[in-house]
């Protein structure tokens, strides 16, 4: 597929796997904070390790745009792309569309497989029509464009039904004053037929705190002895948590003084802990292999981060393996040896908004859903999708369905809100967030 931009053709092409992409060409279209979900090393290291791939129903199938070099004919510079995914189930997405199978059906359609613009098992906002940051925002709106046009065009070529973009960036990732967001990626949606869809999740936003016991400051008094007292018990039971920067042998240079590293045992117990406590809550088996744990740690430095707690005696009780980017800071994986009372408030929550005060981080996020989450200090926060339907008929009832649905996320924001322990929290969110009626609605057919 070929198309023309302002000054040279572009050459769109799809690629089963990542290692046919330079890293450093991958690489380059990332944003602050696309990083490490979004890196090369990390989405291929989902292919090399078989966490993606047909035995878990996520079958890469990535679209990526280069300028043609004009002499030769041939791919130049790689300038816009997207993770794109095969899906023959809906798990690992975190988007809920578990009646669209059956309405579907009534249209006289399958709806798996489908086509998710998608970083695999990993409900996080981030890039998904990722353009060359170097160019005019004109073009690179225009080149998001063609990468949803490439994906309609992809869904059909496979007799696919549907096309979801999966949390994209939208309003509110960035600082207000990063003078360079002058559109998200979700403006585009509904030119190019994309309903879009909101949810909620519970994220930590730094307003300047300079220390945790400032931000429990900002807390109603119940929520905040409560914190206090949950962090006093664990302390004086002997545990300790803290946060090891790092694979000792991958980082090369030697850390700073308040820099702790981890070790390969570290991390093997790290992983027996997440699918111990997997298999203890769910029944089966998770979704990363323990060769995705070691090739991460290798790849990604120190953006690598585990949590981990142990007893006065040295024994690792618990832990998390957490994600680091330039200015936010991703829970994602959580393990325990036993169960112990506040533990997992501590490890998941408390310390990460800890070190993310002291390190000047903008944002925790902790993960997908989670109401104990809200009462501790993380405040609602939109994130989004965008939908497409080959079928004319089933993608215009979905939208009708998705207007009725955005207002009813909206009072359940609302609802959040007034029962977030943050004293400021509402006033807060109306200064940060557009309400959904003043943003453009998606196009009716």
């Amino acid at each position: 597929m070929t198309a023309r931009s302002t000054q040279k053709e572009l050459r769109v092409s799809v690629y089963p796997a990542l290692s046919s992409v330079a890293p450093s060409d991958w690489d380059a279209l990332l944003e602050p904070d696309d990083a490490p979900l979004l890196s090369w090393a990390y989405l291929q290291g989902l292919e090399q390790t078989g966490c993606v791939g047909e035995s878990s129903g996520w079958l890469p199938l990535h679209i990526v745009v280069h300028q043609l070099d004009d002499a030769r004919d041939t791919d130049g510079q790689l300038i816009a792309a997207a993770p794109a995914y095969i899906k023959l189930h809906s798990d690992g997405e975190w988007v809920w569309d578990v009646e669209w199978p059956e309405l579907a059906l009534a249209f006289g359609q399958d709806y798996y497989p489908k086509l998710v613009l998608a970083v695999p098992f990993n409900p996080v906002t981030g890039g998904r029509l990722l353009t060359l940051p170097t160019l005019p925002e004109s073009q690179r709106r225009d080149l998001r464009a063609l990468l949803l046009r490439a994906a309609q065009t992809l869904c059909q070529s496979e007799g696919l039904g549907s096309v979801h973009v999966l949390f994209p960036r939208g309003p509110g990732f960035r600082p207000i004053a990063d003078s360079s967001d002058e559109g998200t990626e979700l403006d585009v949606l509904p030119d190019e037929g994309f309903w879009p869809r909101r949810q909620t999740q519970y994220h930590f936003h730094n307003r300047g705190y300079r220390s945790f016991a400032d931000f429990l400051g900002d807390m109603r008094s119940h929520r905040r002895n409560t914190i206090r007292r949950e962090r006093r018990e664990l302390s004086e039971s002997g545990i300790t948590v803290r946060t090891f920067s790092g694979l000792d042998e991958a980082c090369g240079a030697a850390p700073g003084p308040d820099a702790v590293r981890f070790g390969r045992a570290e991390l093997d117990q790290m992983f027996e802990m997440y699918v111990g406590t997997s298999i203890r809550y769910t029944g089966e088996k998770p979704y990363l292999q323990r060769a995705f744990f070691q090739l991460c740690a290798e790849r990604l430095g120190d953006r690598l981060e585990l949590v981990l707690a142990h007893n006065r005696d040295g024994q690792l009780l618990a832990g998390a393996w957490n994600l680091r980017g330039d200015r936010r800071r991703y829970g994602r994986y959580w393990g325990e040896r036993q169960s112990i009372p506040f533990l997992h408030f501590e490890v998941c929550f408390y310390h990460p908004i800890e070190r993310c005060i002291s390190d000047g981080y903008l944002a925790f996020e902790p993960g997908h859903g989670g109401d104990q989450k809200l009462l501790r200090g993380f405040r609602p926060s939109y994130t989004y999708s965008g939908h497409w339907f080959a079928h004319p008929s089933l993608h215009r009832v979905i939208g009708q369905y998705l207007k009725k649905e955005a207002g009813f996320i909206e009072s359940v924001k609302g609802f959040e809100l007034q029962r977030c322990p943050l004293r400021e929290a509402v006033l807060l969110d109306s200064e940060a967030e557009p309400s959904q009626r003043d943003r453009d609605e998606p196009p009716d057919e």
